[in-house]
């Protein structure tokens, strides 16, 4: 704990929801230090404000450190942070805007402060939640129907913390819990009123002091539980989110792609596959790609794929065209045309020489296992590839970072059986192992998407020339120094 840095003063909005105040209050007795940081509490005059004020007072008796004040009138939750930050906390504190409907956890404030120190150009930090968008861990799930707990927040968060970068740039911080430097206030001002009386005001402040130079963070090595908003509910609430999303995207008309890019590229491996990473869910989803299949190969591959067990859930993924025929002889299988890259998949199971750009990269983003499905041995060489030399200098990349291989014969079974057995193996491995294949498949991936995005559409000398590119660079001496001082300090890691 570095004891030189700046104290802070936390605010903490109050309107209503008195047991998660309660819980709230309770936590920051527990795990704030109050030799050094204070705790600011407003009540903005919701509908219980007498019956809130007694019960916080209560709460508070002889326990220093605290303050409690109260608006003469509500003033909104923009107002009421502005007011709280401009005019009753005189002291030069930075400031923690924490929501009332949180609850802390040890050490979660030092951590916030030391990221947003580690550099000059540090604006603002929020923690890691249960219930914080893309600050939320995990943050992508297997399933689309599945909660994420406090309890599974919590087991995910000790398991992978430690793997993960010590903080994210991202966009913007998340409000629920929202440190930032008290000069960045004195120079940019806090919240804009148009944003009141609440909602997207926190990711203009994050916009705006960006573009004076200052980052916006997640740090993830700190954790605040956070039930989620209740003082806005129904019509009002999907109201005010669309009036002041239309305002920040006037404003800031690059900040959905921004963010998108973000979820894309930034996110660690062992973040992107936490769900699965920690006690993967039952039944296992399986995904096996057939787009690009002729149908003849279909009917090679399909009686190939009933599952083992009723402990898999079989999806396949295929042409719009080819969707019946699959459907028909796949009859427990859901069958799409389409996936989404953050509809997190446990095994994803390729044909060789199928895979294109857009593919390649869509599988390292929704697949923490990979298989590859070899139909025969008649594969095409670069020798007689004519235009399908970008398709198999991808396949020999995704060869080379799949975690298995399956062959497909005349009068075959039990491919998924085969795939099962290999994820079995693989996922009884220890955490920091799989982390680490996850890393160096995802550092290949980067390279491959890369190259991908660039346009070698029909062009075979240019698609030479970025395979030779991606080739030095990965046989580079400085590439193989700066590979093998990551591996270095992941085996130091695994032996502390």
């Amino acid at each position: 704990m570095n004891n030189t840095l700046p104290s802070i003063t936390i605010v903490v909005p109050v309107y209503g929801d008195l047991e998660s105040l309660l819980a709230c209050i309770a936590s920051l007795k527990e795990n704030i230090d109050f030799e050094r940081d204070q705790v600011l509490l407003v009540n903005d005059c919701g509908p219980d404000a007498d019956d809130i004020e007694r019960a916080v007072l209560a709460s508070l008796d002889g326990h220093r450190g605290f303050r409690y004040e109260r608006n003469a009138e509500n003033l909104g939750f923009v107002g009421n942070c502005n007011r709280a930050v401009f005019e009753l906390d005189t002291s030069d504190n930075d400031i923690l805007l924490l929501n009332s409907d949180t609850v802390t956890t040890p050490g979660f404030l030092d951590e916030m402060r030391e990221v947003l120190y580690a550099s000059e150009d540090h604006g603002v930090v929020c923690a890691r939640s249960n219930n914080a968008t893309i600050a939320s861990i995990p943050f992508r799930l297997t399933h689309g129907s599945a909660s994420r707990t406090e309890a599974r927040t919590v087991a995910v968060f000790d398991a992978l913390s430690g793997y993960l970068p010590r903080w994210y740039v991202s966009p913007v911080s998340m409000g629920f819990c929202f440190l930032t430097r008290r000069s960045l206030i004195r120079e940019h001002s806090l919240f804009d009123n148009v944003f009141a009386p609440g909602y997207g005001e926190e990711n203009d402040y994050c916009l705006r002091i960006n573009a004076h130079g200052y980052k916006s963070l997640i740090s993830n090595r700190a954790l605040v539980l956070h039930a989620g908003s209740k003082s806005f509910v129904g019509a009002r609430r999907n109201k005010l989110r669309s009036a002041h999303q239309a305002i920040l995207e006037a404003r800031y008309p690059f900040y959905g792609q921004a963010t998108g890019g973000f979820l894309k590229y930034s996110v660690h491996p062992a973040d992107r596959f936490a769900d699965l990473l920690v006690d993967a869910p039952s039944p296992l989803r399986v995904a096996v790609d057939l787009r690009g299949c002729s149908d003849a190969e279909l009917s090679r591959i399909l009686p190939a794929l009933s599952p083992p067990n009723d402990h898999i859930a079989l999806e396949v993924v295929t042409d719009p065209a080819a969707a019946s025929q699959v459907a028909h002889a796949m009859p427990g299988a859901t069958v799409r045309s389409e996936v989404v890259d953050d509809d997190i998949v446990a095994i994803g199971v390729y044909v060789a020489g199928k895979l294109d750009g857009d593919r390649f990269a869509s599988f390292g983003r929704r697949y923490a296992f990979w298989a590859r499905l070899d139909i025969d041995d008649g594969v095409l060489r670069w020798a007689d590839a004519g235009p399908n030399s970008a398709r198999l200098f991808l396949d020999a990349i995704a060869a080379r970072v799949a975690d298995t291989r399956v062959e497909v014969g005349t009068g075959t079974s039990g491919v998924l059986a085969t795939v099962l057995k290999s994820w079995n193996t693989w996922n009884g491995r220890p955490l920091p192992e799989k982390v680490e294949s996850l890393v160096e498949r995802a550092e290949t991936a980067a390279l491959v998407d890369a190259a991908a995005r660039r346009d070698t559409s029909g062009d075979e000398e240019q698609l030479r020339r970025v395979r030779d590119e991606l080739a030095a660079v990965t046989s580079g001496r400085a590439y193989r120094a700066a590979e093998a001082g990551v591996k270095l300090g992941k085996r130091v890691l695994r032996r502390r």
